[in-house]
């Protein structure tokens, strides 16, 4: 069976340019996501000998802002004859997935289309009245290779009914399977998270998935599935019904020792070391098989876990994890508060400095409200000065759908357009003049840049350009 699974572009709408001057776009650049669709790698290695390709069109669009995603799905359409699409979604995808499955049905009305990811679980009831067929609410492993052991056996006379985890398009309405959020963590750990199937990464290798300032090739593995918190803004802890799941170690031993061609492994975990014990175990199963003197990793961990176990951190160093990613998100106990944040400004300094000081590279983001006043934006670029880190970066609140916040601002939304929810433009009203905001924005982007260097200059060594 011939299966095409696509990644859609990210359209690049980014307000702050109408306001900023070059270097701030030098800076604001430094954003820009370079890394595979590891959910369709994923997918991919579900379905064994089926005929499989994988089209990143996200990819494709960075590399070249002219690149047709409507016409280039025609010619794969045409060329590969697939019998079912899958797409993956996130927010900012959601106006080109509609356009692409409404030009795949119709070059061919009987392509079987699937939709999945984050924006789909989220919001299922967006794609009514979509061309998408079926919708995967939640991991969509098992789901997806279920429809097509379904679709294989039944062509036309296929019944999608009794798979878990589905919203079945009628047209005007949804109907939906057993939901994933009925499973138990017993269940849910054994039927839905399928581990042990490894991604077909071989897929996405025609991409150039290369760091620009270190020209290394980066993927992702997936050491856990969840998180342990429950943030407001988040929604990733909705893909698992609020469980947390680690991976069994020699699994992902297993995995690793398959990825020899890549240089930088990025776990791509909400939080790698949500199991404390698991993460000891796995960094310490990296140094006995030798895996870090070939890779660099990335991870991401939360600032009261660096502060509760520096040792853990020390080791993780040593296992050649060179850059992790922390939700700093506030620079006052107050916000953090509001964003549902079980953690403390102190706590952040102090994490910051057991990171720096045992060698790990931090990639800080901090949210900028919309209601920032001038003073506001001051106390953030006086804190990033004062705690300097590899990279601080801003994210402008964005209330996601399906998330508490969306709920709790959903009124005071301006901006409707999907293609805008990509963390660096204002789709709230903002206290200032919009012109002054995304100003104030540029400006702290720049004090980053000065906190970078500041930092390289203390901590960075004569091979830092290997991170």
């Amino acid at each position: 069976m011939n299966i095409l699974l696509v990644n859609p572009p990210i359209p690049n709408k980014f307000l702050i340019y109408d306001y900023c001057d070059e270097a701030g776009r030098k800076a604001i650049a430094r954003r820009v996501l370079v890394g595979p669709p590891l959910a369709l790698n994923e997918i991919a290695g579900m379905l064994g000998d089926e005929n499989v390709v994988i089209i990143d069109q996200k990819a494709e669009m960075d590399a070249n802002p002219d690149y047709d995603y409507i016409e280039e799905l025609i010619k794969e359409i045409k060329i590969f004859k697939p019998e079912i699409i899958g797409f993956t979604c996130l927010t900012a995808q959601y106006n080109c997935v509609l356009k692409l499955m409404e030009t795949v049905k119709k070059v061919d009305k009987n392509i079987l289309t699937v939709l999945g990811g984050i924006h789909p679980t989220s919001c299922p009831e967006d794609f009514v009245g979509s061309k998408a067929d079926i919708i995967s609410v939640g991991l969509g492993k098992h789901s997806f290779y279920h429809i097509v052991k379904e679709l294989k056996s039944k062509g036309q006379n296929a019944d999608f009914k009794r798979i878990p985890g589905l919203a079945i398009n009628t047209g005007s309405s949804l109907q939906y399977t057993r939901l994933l959020s009925e499973v138990g963590f017993k269940e849910f750990k054994e039927n839905f998270l399928l581990d042990e199937v490894l991604p077909n990464r071989s897929l996405t290798d025609k991409y150039n998935y290369t760091i620009p300032h270190i020209k290394r090739t980066i993927h992702y593995i997936s050491t856990s599935q969840g998180c342990t918190h429950k943030c407001n803004f988040c929604y990733l802890w909705k893909m698992t019904n609020g469980y947390y799941f680690h991976r069994d170690v020699e699994s992902i031993i297993k995995e690793l020792k398959q990825m020899d061609p890549y240089y930088l492994i990025r776990f791509c975990d909400a939080n790698t070391f949500g199991d404390i014990r698991k993460a000891k175990e796995l960094f310490t199963r990296i140094i006995e098989e030798g895996l870090n003197n070939n890779h660099a990793f990335m991870g991401d961990v939360r600032t009261d876990t660096v502060v509760k176990h520096p040792e853990i951190m020390e080791l993780a160093a040593k296992a050649g994890l060179k850059v992790t990613v922390c939700g700093l998100e506030a620079t006052s106990d107050e916000e953090l508060q509001k964003y549902g944040k079980d953690s403390s400004i102190d706590t952040i300094k102090d994490a910051l400095k057991v990171l720096n000081e045992v060698g790990i590279f931090v990639n800080g983001n901090y949210i900028i409200r919309p209601d920032y006043d001038e003073s506001d934006f001051e106390r953030v670029g006086q804190f990033i000065e004062e705690n300097p880190i590899y990279n601080s970066a801003l994210t402008i609140l964005t209330p996601f759908p399906g998330t508490e916040q969306w709920d709790e601002l959903k009124d005071q939304i301006i901006i409707k357009d999907y293609e805008y929810y990509n963390l660096t433009n204002s789709v709230l009203k903002t206290k200032l003049p919009e012109d002054v905001f995304y100003k104030k924005i540029a400006e702290v982007y720049k004090i980053s840049e000065k906190s970078g260097r500041d930092f390289m200059a203390k901590y960075g060594s004569k091979d830092s350009k290997s991170v």
